[in-house]
């Protein structure tokens, strides 16, 4: 039974909004969890009014909001949060929680366009494209410090999330400002991989024999779409679009089958393109 929680309060019939990741919380603990695997999106704002008299009247936790309450508007208010949610909550290791305040810490140090690129990364890499565009465009309209390689950076990976979407000409687009701004051989290939994607056989050919210098680089655009061609056939998607097609062959519910496979894709890009995947 040494893994057994015990939770804390009530299970809110009002749940807390986080706007940040487009989701509900409806305790304390889920609280907990939330804060310790999204603290890269957070700051000390997170730590707000509404938050405080959300656990002190829906999850009916009074002397733990009064707690966080005189922590709130300050700085530090976040690592703080997370202070007191391990001395009053646990839910995680003493370990876990002492890691997460380092983290949130190290995070504070930095400057407010890397914060915010971080945060937005982690956006990326949740798959949350269409939110990640949005932060990213947001850091390149509010730069406080034009550092070259910070602005590169921002660009690059506007253009991942443009690729992730298939948007394969602004992702190319994104890719060169990339390299225009901080030169770098990732960056320039990626433009090239993506211009390939978007344009016609011919229309790509003729891109590359009028910039002589991108040959090298072609090259290994050729060699990377040849590695994603053959890992292709061990995707799961690949084997499921094999099933279909024998579901066809032998008079199976091939078009039920399809019409759920497209169901599936759209639902998983319009995820991705409003943020909420």
């Amino acid at each position: 039974m040494s893994n057994v929680l015990l939770c804390m309060g009530e299970l809110a019939v009002n749940p807390y909004f986080v706007k940040e990741a487009c989701m509900h919380l409806y305790s304390i603990e889920e609280l907990c969890y939330y804060v310790y695997n999204n603290a890269f999106l957070l700051d000390d704002n997170f730590v707000n009014e509404k938050l405080i008299e959300f656990i002190k009247t829906e999850l009916n936790l009074e002397k733990l909001a009064d707690q966080i309450e005189e922590i709130a508007g300050k700085k530090g208010a976040l690592s703080n949060l997370a202070r007191i949610l391990n001395n009053e909550v646990g839910y995680y290791s003493e370990n876990e929680w002492s890691t997460l305040i380092e983290d949130i810490e190290n995070n504070s140090k930095m400057s407010l366009d890397v914060r915010k690129k971080v945060r937005a990364d982690g956006l990326l890499n949740a798959g949350r494209f269409g939110k990640a565009m949005e932060e990213y465009e947001n850091i390149l309209c509010d730069l406080t410090d034009n550092d070259e390689q910070l602005i590169a950076g921002v660009y690059h990976n506007l253009g991942v999330c443009a690729a992730k979407m298939f948007l394969f000409e602004k992702a190319a687009g994104f890719f060169q400002k990339a390299y225009e701004n901080y030169a770098n051989t990732e960056s320039y290939q990626e433009m090239l991989l993506a211009l390939k994607l978007s344009y016609e056989p011919t229309k790509y050919l003729n891109y590359l024999s009028e910039h002589k210098e991108s040959y090298e680089d072609s090259l290994e655009v050729e060699r990377k779409m040849e590695i994603l061609r053959l890992s292709w056939g061990e995707q799961p998607a690949y084997k499921y679009l094999k099933e279909i097609e024998q579901q066809k062959e032998e008079g199976g519910p091939y078009y039920e089958s399809l019409d759920r496979l497209t169901d599936d894709v759209k639902g998983s890009y319009r995820g991705y393109v409003n943020g909420t995947w």
